[in-house]
């Protein structure tokens, strides 16, 4: 994935310094560094390179992938609907009954 982004951030067109791409990447794979089973890690990886895949085959949008550069970066959390839940996110709730 580092050889690779210089070229995905070329192809979105996303500026943001290469080092700083890379560091968020680092990031990402280092929250995963209690991960101790290996059938999590093996799965851990093939979710990697399917997401490389979609990310240079241009399947994802920008704003996807700026979330995940970003997110990391700033250590933003994606939201995640609970009793805090404003309006915006009713429409993500689901419920069982």
């Amino acid at each position: 994935m580092i050889k690779e982004l210089p070229k995905v951030l070329s192809i979105y067109d996303i500026d943001m310094p290469v080092q700083e791409a890379r560091d968020a990447v680092r990031r990402q794979f280092r929250s995963n560094d209690g991960v101790r089973d290996p059938i999590v890690v093996d799965r851990l990886i093939a979710v990697g390179h399917q997401e490389l895949e979609e990310t240079l085959m241009q399947w994802k949008q920008k704003s996807q992938l700026m979330k995940v550069l970003e997110g990391i970066k700033t250590g933003a959390a994606l939201k995640v609907p609970g009793s805090d839940a404003s309006d915006e996110d009713t429409f993500y709730r689901h419920d069982p009954r």
